[in-house]
């Protein structure tokens, strides 16, 4: 560890997260440093880092006779995907995938489809085309109704509404209607003609953000009295950031006012789903095409604030643990942007040490397994937003999703985003982003590999599989509804 990380006080992030070590901000005590300083004996929410070349081998072993060929786009753009290019192909050679000409993409990749890079999955079909090769595709049009914050809302409502009428709602384990009220946060929109009755009723904290706002920008707290709903909501609007924007793409989100903290610090979580469509089938004859839609979720890490948390403060920095706000508005970021983030075995062993849940390893054995059954539970409602059907190939998608807990761990879905930031500011993202990638890759050529093969797709049965857990299949609808069932 070098002289300027000395200083601070962070666990050995570089071996795995099970060595987890509290990590406090500037006036956490040595007595508290020491208390936490833990190794946790159960397996841990996340390992690191990926194994490819011991995940390679089995795989190659395996399905020795479904590797074909790997192409990297002409036009692929790495900004576009947030990673390495490089780092994309080392994962599909280790694979076993042989690297062809990469001229041959132009007149291989559909002109809808040149994208980024293309992942053929079989062998013997020459020119590779359809289900024989999987593409990245970051974002299709259709996505717009989850990524947009206020769609989300509206989408939600509307599918609830629609599984109630037809009988088909997700139901709790003791029989009651799973709503999304659950999880969702009570957001309006300005535009809203309701919007000061709205208010009136459920008065308090909001946050007031763009619906397709992202790193935080122009976000505001709005704090509003039942009795004065009109000169508070004025009194925002004169002073706030949203006065050149259409009233529909400003929302209110209702402010969760008692988080559940870590070291009196507000925190929130960055998980990620993984969208795969594979295919198969000629589309012709008695093989007519077949698409399938699984959903994974990767338990990502934990993004904390760089200050005390304060209801009362009126910086937004120590209400957002946006590490784009923290650096703009926070003049000791750099030197403590170490400790903004965790690996989530840190936050179950945190738990465990203070004591703040009723039983032990709740992080790991309740909190992310509920957020894999929320993920379910989105994915199955966004079916028709996220499945690629009408594309001939496999395709593939990573999103980020952000989360919180409140202090009666509750917990809460904020937002999905379509192109989360690869960015490796500190030690926890340098061990998570680029192993999280190497999976992802993986684990998407073995879904195509498997589906084609009419192969069983689960947890069990994908041995490219180590952080990533399954969320939501279409070979078994009712997989995401036992989940609810069983955590709800």
């Amino acid at each position: 560890m070098s002289d300027k990380k000395a200083s601070i006080p962070i666990g050995d992030k570089n071996n795995s997260s099970s060595s987890t070590q509290l990590v406090g901000n500037s006036s956490t005590s040595e007595s508290s440093l020491e208390e936490a300083a833990t190794i946790s004996s159960s397996p841990p929410i996340l390992s690191t880092p990926y194994p490819l070349e011991d995940k390679s081998a089995i795989f190659k072993k395996m399905y020795a006779h479904s590797i074909g060929y790997s192409i990297q786009a002409a036009n692929m753009d790495s900004v576009k995907l947030r990673t390495s290019a490089a780092r994309l192909q080392r994962t599909i050679v280790s694979l076993g995938f042989t690297k062809v000409d990469e001229s041959m993409a132009d007149c291989i990749v559909p002109e809808e489809s040149k994208l980024n890079w293309a992942l053929l999955t079989s062998k013997g079909t020459d020119p590779p085309s359809g289900p024989s090769y999987m593409i990245m595709k970051p974002f299709v049009s259709r996505m717009y109704s989850m990524c947009s914050k206020w769609q989300l809302v509206q989408s939600l409502r509307i599918a609830d509404q629609r599984m109630q009428q037809h009988h088909q709602s997700f139901l709790t384990g003791s029989g009651n209607l799973f709503s999304p009220q659950e999880f969702i946060p009570n957001t309006i929109n300005l535009n809203s003609p309701n919007l000061e009755n709205d208010l009136a009723s459920q008065p308090g904290v909001y946050l007031a953000k763009p619906a397709r706002g992202s790193m935080g920008e122009h976000m505001q707290l709005v704090r509003i009295r039942s009795n004065r709903v009109q000169e508070d909501l004025l009194s925002f609007l004169l002073s706030s950031e949203f006065t050149h924007m259409h009233r529909s793409q400003v929302i209110l989100q209702q402010y969760i006012e008692r988080p559940l903290l870590i070291d009196k610090r507000k925190f929130d979580m960055r998980v990620y789903m993984l969208v795969v469509n594979p295919k198969r089938g000629s589309g012709t004859g008695d093989r007519p095409k077949q698409s399938g839609y699984f959903a994974f979720h990767h338990p990502g890490f934990i993004r904390l604030c760089s200050e005390p948390y304060d209801p009362e403060h009126a910086d937004i920095a120590v209400h957002l643990t946006n590490q784009s706000i923290q650096a703009k508005k926070v003049d000791t970021f750099r030197r403590l942007k170490e400790v903004t983030t965790w690996y989530p075995d840190e936050l179950n062993d945190y738990l465990n040490k203070r004591r703040r849940t009723n039983c032990k390893d709740w992080a790991k054995d309740v909190l992310y397994p509920k957020v894999g059954a929320i993920l379910g539970y989105i994915a199955a409602v966004y079916r028709t937003h996220m499945d690629d059907r009408n594309c001939r190939t496999s395709t593939f998608r990573i999103l980020g999703v952000d989360l919180l807990v409140d202090e009666k761990l509750r917990l809460y879905l904020l937002e999905f985003n379509e192109l989360p930031a690869w960015g490796l500011q500190t030690s926890v993202l340098v061990s998570i982003k680029p192993n999280l990638w190497l999976e992802a890759i993986s684990l998407v050529s073995e879904v195509a590999v498997r589906y084609k093969a009419y192969l069983p797709i689960d947890d069990e049965h994908l041995v490219t599989r180590q952080n990533f857990r399954l969320a939501y299949t279409s070979e078994d609808v009712n997989f995401a509804r036992r989940n609810i069932a069983a955590l709800y």
